[in-house]
């Protein structure tokens, strides 16, 4: 497919409205980014049909994504609560992985796609919980710092799996040693890059200083050189601008750097969860109905419930717990890096990615579904005395009812008039012709 500047534009402004749309519900514009992609996609109008520009402007949307969230990590930050987020992401990886092993067993999946699927599972999406701790009624400091570090603690995690899934990758190819010596090549490189980029980042900022028009150009040249490097490496290139943005946002330059990344932001979250939306194929899903189902069941309630025991287990209260674990109860846009990582060492094959991609796309989708929902679950509960499923289901569900009423009572103010006039005329003519008739009788 040839692209034009109407249909870019035509994409980007589907996006934003759909986006304006939800927003207006109250809900996240995340919601409309991926529904748009839906309905544009291959799955529905078609007005993209081709995979592999889809499959590039998926990965570019993760490549630029995850250089944002490395800018936004922050080791003072890792420093100040490293003990509790890192003892929970460890202790909850650890659970999920005990009980995909027991159903990998009955189900007689491979022990290295056991592995992968508890990588993809554990990782929540950093975007779309900072977009639901915004989204909170009840704000709670102690609630978004633990959530924060929790996040920041999976994101740190996510570049040792990116290092496991590569190891394990290393079983398909021969050469294992060469894989493990690259790796370690990458590594040694990219500590030595921060230490002398740290002793001449002062130097380097003035230069830039002097240079401004070109900061956005330097920042974007680092992130995608980044990203070729690694692949050269033999590893995933968003793994590479993830470290990259990892760097730049522990650097002295970080607040020129941010202060360019902040306004483009909102535009990265778009590009990748209108590509999130590109990707869902609804024929692949109903074709596996039941198992992306289960799978979607256990992401939300069972992760959830895993994430409330372990943080119970951390001295977190409950109702601490049960907010930060609602949060979590997503996969995020680390599953998709692992799965092209996984796929490209030729540890999962196209239905594993497809099936991946799939279940992360609509976790992402139906998280904050899941979110309002358990909040609300909960404030019932605890202020409100239920007598029924159905009562339970009508003050759960308030807002919306009231939001449909509000729209359904607007639509019948404009097309009532209408209606009424239209009848009129049906109704003078209908008498004009009975009178004809008697006449001519």
């Amino acid at each position: 497919m040839n692209w034009t500047i109407a249909q870019i534009a035509s994409v980007v402004l589907c996006a934003m409205s759909s986006g304006l749309l939800l927003s207006s519900f109250g809900h996240s514009p995340v919601l409309g980014y991926i529904i748009a992609g839906i309905v544009l996609g291959p799955s529905c109008l078609k007005f993209i049909t081709d995979r592999e520009i889809v499959a590039v402007f998926s990965e570019m949307g993760i490549l630029f994504l995850l250089f944002a969230i490395g800018l936004g990590l922050s080791f003072e930050k890792v420093k100040n609560m490293w003990k509790k987020s890192f003892s929970v992401t460890l202790i909850s990886t650890l659970f999920i992985y005990v009980v995909m092993s027991i159903g990998g067993y009955f189900l007689k999946i491979p022990q290295t796609s056991v592995i992968l699927i508890t990588f993809c599972v554990t990782l929540s999406s950093t975007a779309v919980t900072v977009k639901s701790l915004r989204h909170l009624k009840e704000r709670n400091d102690n609630v978004e710092e633990h959530t924060y570090g929790i996040l920041i603690s999976q994101d740190i995690m996510a570049l040792v799996m990116v290092l496991v899934i590569n190891f394990l990758g290393a079983d398909v190819h021969t050469d294992e040693t060469a894989r493990v010596i690259a790796t370690l090549i990458f590594l040694a490189l990219v500590a030595f890059i921060f230490l002398r980029f740290q002793a001449y980042a002062a130097k380097l900022s003035n230069f830039i200083k002097k240079h401004a028009d070109m900061l956005a150009m330097f920042v974007f040249g680092i992130c995608l050189g980044s990203a070729v490097l690694a692949e050269l490496f033999g590893l995933s290139a968003s793994f590479g601008a993830f470290v990259a943005g990892l760097i730049l946002g522990n650097s002295a330059m970080k607040d020129e750097i941010s202060a360019i990344a902040a306004p483009i932001e909102e535009i990265l979250l778009m590009t990748f969860f209108l590509s999130v939306g590109l990707l869902v194929d609804i024929d692949f899903i109903m074709a596996n109905l039941s198992l992306i189902f289960l799978g979607i069941l256990f992401i939300t309630v069972g992760k959830t419930i895993i994430n409330i025991f372990v943080l119970r287990l951390c001295s977190f209260n409950l109702k601490e717990s049960f907010v930060i674990s609602v949060l979590l109860g997503h996969v995020g846009e680390f599953s998709f890096m692992l799965s092209y990582a996984a796929s490209n060492v030729g540890l999962v094959n196209a239905y594993g990615v497809k099936f991946l991609v799939s279940l992360t796309a609509l976790s992402l989708f139906f998280s904050p579904f899941w979110l309002i929902f358990a909040e609300r679950c909960r404030t019932i509960t605890e202020n409100v005395n239920i007598s029924s499923v159905w009562a339970f289901s009508q003050v759960a569900l308030d807002r919306e009812f009231k939001k449909i009423r509000k729209v359904s009572e607007s639509t019948r103010k404009i097309c009532e008039p209408i209606v009424v006039s239209v009848y009129k005329k049906v109704r003078e003519n209908i008498e004009k012709l009975q009178k004809k008739r008697a006449g001519k009788k």
